[in-house]
């Protein structure tokens, strides 16, 4: 009788454990896998919180960091919070920190400081495809679609050459560089008109690598998409038998350099030269009568010589154009207070089914003598007539 009762008893805890099992009691491998597997980031929330998102037009990106964290980080042409970086965990729910812009300045804050420091590094390197945190970390960047490409706003450094083996192109960033390629260039530092101030400026620079230094290089647009920026430039061969950098005794290389606002996103050059539009100068100068900064598009004979008038009060000698194959850009820098400025030169291309065109507005530099007289600059062109879409953007040059 005995032995019955203990082997009963022992069936009974077997069966006991087997249902413990089954209802999570226990020692339960799924139940633990359950609990370790991570929650899975969904990117179409993220895409859906940035591609609506205000002030966004200058930078609109996303990065999943390690299949457990999300980055978004942004910026936009706006008055106040221009900019700001998210650490988030798998959903835009989970906040972990913030960089932001603001009256009072940047305001830093993590809800667990245990994030801080690897946010602090990825804010250090937002110029770079792994945000400064290596190999050890897995960086992927989700993208944001519809960004439209604004387009930033340019000064021209006055560097024609570059004595020596020239680079491709650059992207100068802090002052320790900015001193190291000088050095290297064997030419004098050209003035930066605002204050070798890296902490919001940065450098583009192009190189026409050409036997012929009077031949000329010119970054014409520099736009992003939120995503990148774009360097549209384009090369010119100009022949000549002497040299054109005179103070050298060995080659020059010709280079153009601007300075746009510091933009912790990757800059890709795009030579233009092949897609540049011709022209021809039908009347250019200082003293026109429209008075106001404008770009005008004229298709017709009416409307030409409604422009004209306004421009030469006479309306005597207005210049011919067939409308049916041509058509008028008129492009006025409204009046100014000096002899110093000007519409240097007009440059266009097609791109993405629109012309694209870029003026060279000359401006006094802040050691420039001027005379003081009033002046309305002016440039009118006649291009081949064309029912694209005319995109017009300035780069000021500096005297």
């Amino acid at each position: 009788m005995r032995p019955n009762l203990t082997n009963s008893l022992t069936a009974a805890l077997l069966i006991s454990t087997v249902i413990l099992s089954a209802c999570g009691g226990g020692d339960n491998k799924l139940e633990k896998e359950i609990v370790k597997k991570p929650i899975q980031i969904v990117t179409s929330d993220f895409i859906n919180l940035a591609k609506d998102a205000s002030c966004a037009n200058i930078k609109n990106r996303l990065f999943v960091i390690d299949q457990k964290q999300v980055l978004w980080d942004k910026a936009g042409s706006c008055a106040d919070a221009a900019y700001s970086q998210t650490l988030y965990g798998a959903t835009p729910q989970t906040l972990l920190c913030s960089n932001a812009d603001s009256i009072a300045g940047p305001r830093l804050t993590c809800s667990d400081t245990n994030n801080e420091s690897l946010f602090k590094t990825m804010l250090g390197n937002l110029d770079k495809a792994d945000l400064g945190l290596g190999s050890q970390h897995q960086v992927q960047q989700i993208m944001v679609p519809g960004g439209a490409s604004g387009a930033i706003p340019l000064s021209a450094l006055m560097a024609p050459f570059y004595r020596g083996v020239a680079p491709t192109n650059i992207v100068i960033k802090d002052l320790p560089a900015w001193n190291k390629f000088w050095e290297l260039s064997g030419v004098k530092t050209p003035t930066m008109f605002s204050g070798n101030d890296f902490q919001s400026r940065m450098v583009l620079g192009t190189f026409f690598k050409t036997s012929n230094n009077c031949s000329i290089t010119q970054i014409l647009k520099v736009s992003s998409n939120g995503q990148k920026l774009t360097a549209d430039y384009f090369e010119e061969e100009r022949i000549a038998i002497t040299s054109c950098d005179p103070e050298s005794k060995t080659a020059s290389t010709p280079m153009n350099m601007i300075e746009l606002a510091k933009i912790d996103l990757p800059v890709e050059f795009n030579n233009i030269s092949a897609a540049r539009i011709n022209y021809k100068v039908v009347d250019q100068g200082l003293n026109s009568g429209v008075t106001s900064n404008r770009n005008v598009v004229v298709k017709d004979q009416a409307s030409w010589m409604g422009l004209w008038q306004e421009h030469n009060k006479s309306n005597a000698n207005i210049p011919n154009v067939d409308f049916s194959k041509n058509m008028i850009v008129g492009l006025f820098m409204g009046q100014r207070s000096s002899g110093c400025y000007a519409i240097e030169a007009a440059t266009l291309w097609r791109a993405a089914g629109k012309i694209q065109l870029t003026r060279r507005d000359r401006n006094p530099g802040p050691t420039t003598i001027c005379t003081a007289n009033i002046t309305a600059p002016y440039l009118l062109i006649e291009i081949p007539r064309s029912d694209e879409t005319l995109e017009f953007q300035s780069i000021s040059v500096y005297l």
